[in-house]
């Protein structure tokens, strides 16, 4: 489903999902989107779906309508598209129907790992650690693929690698700088979760540092890591 991201001065502070037809931008409080700055005319725009196809029309403001720094009528849009409207940036995400597991690996801003538990020692240790784990793995591996019914995706928003997608296949990721700020995002049976790891600060969800403990991950969450914003979400 694709997604408007209202954005004021590279800050995202607002989210909208276009489950219509057609989406109203204005100044008047009966659009979808109500921006109230007297740059922005009553009904300044409107973002409508075709199909799969998603315009934005300018429903001849007197300001305008300027998409990716070119006035514009109207014209189709493509994933990560900026629209300006008066001060604001209205950014177009368009969710990936399928998860590229190579379009954000290797990057040096995300970067992720498995976490595997250490092996045990001593002579006479290494037959019982494979035969105790091998009941409660055996038990676990049918649960494993249906715990997660959807796939977690942290989308980046802002910065340099804007518009990449993580998907979070592995049982723990890590996101940030070592030595700066770090945080990790745990697969659990009941959701995906995020921990501080390292760093003065720790990271925000929803305008709201999380302190030390683990923070449960729901659809939308905003989050912001080194001064970068990303989106959680699931598909």
């Amino acid at each position: 489903m694709a997604k408007l991201l209202l954005c004021l001065e590279g800050n995202v502070i607002k989210e909208f999902r276009l489950n219509r037809d057609r989406f109203t931008i204005g100044r008047r409080a009966n659009n979808d989107l109500q921006i109230d700055n007297l740059a922005v005319s009553g009904e300044h725009a409107a973002i409508t779906t075709v199909g799969r196809d998603v315009f934005v029309e300018d429903l001849d403001s007197t300001n305008g309508t300027i998409l990716n720094g070119s006035p514009v009528k109207r014209q189709l849009l493509q994933d990560g598209d900026e629209v300006t409207i008066g001060k604001y940036v209205i950014k177009f995400w368009k969710e990936a129907q399928d998860a590229p597991g190579s379009a954000t690996e290797g990057t040096d801003f995300e970067k992720t790992m498995m976490l595997r538990a250490p092996p045990g020692g001593g002579a006479a240790a290494p037959p019982k650690p494979v035969q105790q784990p091998a009941a409660p793995q055996a038990a676990a591996a049918p649960q494993a693929p249906a715990e997660p019914v959807k796939l977690g995706v942290v989308k980046v928003l802002t910065g340099a690698n804007a518009g990449r997608e993580l998907p979070l296949t592995k049982n723990l990721t890590t996101l940030g700088k070592a030595g700066v700020q770090v945080a990790v995002i745990t697969r659990r049976p009941q959701g995906y979760f995020i921990t501080h790891v390292e760093g003065a600060t720790t990271p925000r969800v929803n305008g709201t540092e999380i302190g030390n403990a683990a923070r449960q991950l729901n659809e939308e969450d905003l989050i912001e890591l080194l001064g970068v914003q990303m989106a959680f979400f699931t598909h």
